[in-house]
């Protein structure tokens, strides 16, 4: 996809994961932004493994163990480039590795999944509320379908 296609600009910090992990998780975040007709947006992904999972989440939701991933909301302008930060993103490689496992599929989707899950947090969409669940998750079906990717 040409940078002026972009819909988002991601930056991917600590861990590193496969290039097949970025692009699969990138595609999840254009195919979400693009249903809502949203473009000119960032976002940063942190790759991080299970201590420094725990200690984010510790720190920002007073729950010390590992998660699969957290969302930082921002929604600021940034005057450099034009574009608008959703906000940042911390995906714990180690859960994805056990999950994916249990799931027998691709830690690669299993990161997709979880990236599409943070960024629809940092859209807006909640999980707290059983129809606010299910309604993401229908969202989160409707875009890994769209990969090819089933999930539960």
């Amino acid at each position: 996809m040409s940078r002026s296609a972009q819909r988002c600009l991601v930056e991917w910090t600590g861990l590193a994961i496969t290039p097949a992990a970025i692009a699969m998780a990138e595609h999840a975040i254009e195919l979400a932004l693009g249903r809502d007709r949203l473009r000119q947006r960032s976002l940063c992904v942190l790759v991080v493994d299970d201590a420094e999972s725990a200690r984010l989440h510790g720190e920002h939701f007073a729950d010390p163990t590992p998660t699969d991933v957290m969302s930082f909301p921002d929604g600021a302008l940034d005057p450099a480039s034009g574009l608008t930060r959703l906000g940042d993103l911390a995906v714990c490689l180690d859960v994805a590795r056990r999950v994916a496992g249990k799931r027998d599929r691709p830690v690669e989707e299993e990161l997709a999944l979880y990236v599409l899950h943070g960024a629809l947090h940092l859209l807006g969409h909640d999980d707290v509320e059983d129809a606010d669940r299910e309604a993401m998750w229908a969202v989160q079906r409707a875009v890994m379908g769209k990969m090819g990717i089933t999930i539960d």
